[in-house]
Parts: structure tokens; C-alpha cells; sequence
């Protein structure tokens, strides 16, 4: 049994509240107030700042972006502030620089077809188109190239090779959770102003059961990774609960249990199903990066399908001693990359901070609003 805190018309008018930051996963555009809103939701629940920019497209020259480049993205949507606050990242979206073997500059991704995308799935974009719809869509971009020594160890064949081997693969919404969820209680984000009230297993594990009861992407969200965690098929949700407990196995572990890049789910490519890998943008990023041979001798010992936004930007891979165009310092004097696009500014935190090592971030906690991490996180 659980309980509102606060009166029937105080909840209902909370959750009015939320629901406006959700208005422009609606439309092409986001609307400035909706805008603020998120930026408020930012501010006072992951304490993080941003300011309006007076530019708000800055151009570069794309033959200074190279294969395995990063680019950053957040738009104020309601849906990429909610995931920033949960991950601790400032983006909620990832993309990578990629060249074909003809050297033509794409923007590779995981995403879905929408109000303001109009292609689904794993996919890549000619750069000046992708800067276009980025435009339209309102988003916040930034680019942050890898070091010299990595930009010369990206292996192009392998990483184009390893796209066309994931072209057309829905997003990964069949085990988005289980990279951001590492610990028992230390990733269910909190409520502000003194971040006592949080978020625990058995709020998720009925809402779970409700979701699965009433709306049809039960098995896309949890039922698919936790069969997977229990050993079974097609098993729904309370099935699930019965069988880990003939099992012996506490349902709160299992969200945290590792998530494996060879784990594979029933999920569509070309809006065909197929059994294959299912990755959310950060995720599918890190694979190209790992297909590259950007991780070595570790490439065996991180699993990509563990890593959220922060993580991966946050991976000592990128370029410490990088020269921004004048052009990026004249738009953004304080920032340490180059915003290409966005009202508001972009700044990665924690960016290129984290070395490389084994078993990378599976079982790193991240709460608001310091999200501190122990050292060896």
C-alpha cells in the first residue's frame, strides 16, 4: 500500500505540471515555454544551470570532424531532461561522427521516428542534413572530438562495417533501464529540496505490474530483460515475480544483474521482428567506439549495454588539449567545446575524466543532486 503526500488537488496539480514539460514530444519545435520549464526542472531537481545563448548556430568546418567524433545533444522536451536527471548527465542524446568508405561525414545514432525525427531505428544522417533537422528540432548540440591518438587508432572499416551490422534495429527501449540501473539503491533518482524521498524497488516492481496489466509495452520495457535475467521466455510480469521467488532469487536484485552486450531480444529491424541487440543511444555509440578499437585490451571486459550518457562522454577518450574555433569561443566564451546549435548552453560535466578499465560502470550509483561516485567509478 503507498500513499500521496499531499492532498487530491495538490497531486493532481502536480501532475499538470509534469506533464506540460512533456508538450514538445508533440511538435517540431520547442515552444519557450516549455523551454523554461524544463530548465527550471533541471535547475531544482539536478542542479543544473543553463543560459540562453546569444548565438545559436555556430558553424565549423566538417572536415575537421572525424570518425568517432562525439556529439552531444539535449532537447527541452520533457523526455531528455527526465533522463539527464536520472543518468546525472547534462545530455539526453548521444550521437557519433562517422565517414563512410567514400569519406562522406554522417551522424550515426539510435533514436526513433517522431514528431521532430523522421527516421526510426539505428541509422545515419549526412551531416549537413542531420545539422538541419537538429536545427528544426530545437536541439542543443555539441561537438566533442576524441584525442589525436585515438582519432588515429579509429579503425573506419570496422566501425562502418559494425554499423551496417546494427542498421535498421529499433532503439533500445527493451533494456533501457538496466545500464542506468547498477545498484540496489543508489540509482532510483530523489526528490528535491532535501533528496530524502526517493524512488525505491517496490514503487517500480507495482508499477511494473500495472503497466503490464493495462498498456502494451510491458514486455518491451522489463518483461523481455528480466526473462532474460531469470533464465525463461515469454513469461509476463506476475509470472515473473512467482518464478524468481520459486527460484529463490530477490526480485530487487535483478535490475542491477550485469547487462551483457550478447544479450539478445525479440525486437523489429525495418519494422520486421528479428531476434538482435537492443541499444539506446549511448549504447550504441560505445559499440561503434568499441568495434573501432578505441577500448583495446579492455574491448572484452566493457559491456556497452552498461554505459548511460555520462559514461560515456565521461571516458578519458577525448582530445584535453583541444583548440576550439574562434567562432565557437565568440558564441560561447565559458564552454570548453563548441556548441553547434541550441538556445541554451551545453555543457558536458565530468567530460573526459574517467580512464578506461574493466567492467566500466557496472555498479556505479547516481544520485541527485551531487551524483557522487566512489573511485573506483
Amino acid at each position: 500500500m503507498f500513499r500521496f503526500l499531499d492532498d487530491p488537488l495538490t497531486s493532481v496539480g502536480d501532475l499538470i505540471q509534469t506533464l506540460l514539460l512533456f508538450v514538445p514530444e508533440l511538435t517540431q519545435g520547442v515552444d519557450p515555454n516549455s523551454a523554461e520549464r524544463n530548465i527550471d526542472f533541471l535547475q531544482k531537481y539536478a542542479g543544473r544551470v543553463m543560459t540562453k545563448r546569444t548565438t545559436q548556430s555556430v558553424s565549423i568546418d566538417p572536415s575537421t570532424i572525424n570518425s568517432g567524433d562525439f556529439l552531444g545533444v539535449i532537447r527541452l522536451d520533457g523526455l531528455d531532461p527526465m533522463l539527464a536527471w536520472a543518468m546525472g548527465s547534462t545530455t539526453g542524446h548521444t550521437t557519433v561522427a562517422l565517414r563512410d568508405p567514400s569519406g562522406t561525414l554522417y551522424i550515426a545514432e539510435s533514436t526513433v521516428k517522431d514528431s521532430y525525427w523522421p527516421t526510426n531505428g539505428i541509422q545515419v544522417t549526412p551531416y549537413d542534413t542531420w545539422i538541419q533537422q537538429a536545427r528544426k528540432a530545437a536541439y542543443q548540440v555539441v561537438h566533442a572530438p576524441l584525442s589525436p591518438e585515438n582519432a588515429a587508432l579509429f579503425n573506419e572499416t570496422a566501425a562502418w562495417a559494425r554499423f551496417l551490422e546494427l542498421q535498421g534495429y529499433d532503439y533500445g527501449y527493451y533494456n533501457m533501464l538496466y545500464g542506468w540501473i547498477d545498484t540496489l539503491t543508489g540509482n532510483y533518482p530523489c526528490l528535491p529540496p532535501d533528496y530524502t524521498q526517493c524512488l525505491e524497488w517496490p514503487h517500480v516492481e507495482v508499477l511494473f505490474g500495472i503497466i503490464d496489466r493495462l498498456l502494451p509495452f510491458g514486455d518491451m520495457l522489463f518483461d523481455q530483460a528480466f526473462n532474460i535475467r531469470l533464465g525463461t521466455q515469454g513469461l509476463d510480469w506476475p509470472s515473473i515475480v512467482m518464478t524468481a521467488a520459486q527460484q529463490g532469487l530477490q526480485m530487487d536484485n535483478l535490475p542491477y544483474v550485469v547487462e551483457q552486450d550478447s544479450f539478445v531480444y525479440e525486437t523489429q529491424r525495418y519494422n520486421v521482428s528479428a531476434m538482435g541487440p537492443s541499444m539506446v543511444c549511448c549504447v550504441f555509440v560505445c559499440n561503434v567506439w568499441k568495434a573501432a578499437g578505441l577500448f583495446g585490451d579492455l574491448a572484452d571486459e566493457i559491456n556497452c549495454a552498461e554505459q548511460t550518457n555520462f559514461d560515456i562522454y565521461s571516458m578519458a577518450i577525448f582530445d584535453a588539449n583541444y583548440v576550439r574555433p574562434p567562432q565557437c569561443v565568440k558564441a560561447d566564451p565559458n564552454n570548453q567545446l563548441c556548441q553547434l546549435e541550441g538556445e541554451y548552453t551545453l555543457n558536458l560535466n565530468g567530460y573526459n575524466t574517467r580512464p578506461l578499465y574493466a567492467h566500466e560502470d557496472e555498479s556505479c550509483p547516481s544520485l541527485p543532486p551531487a551524483y557522487q561516485r566512489p573511485s573506483n567509478c
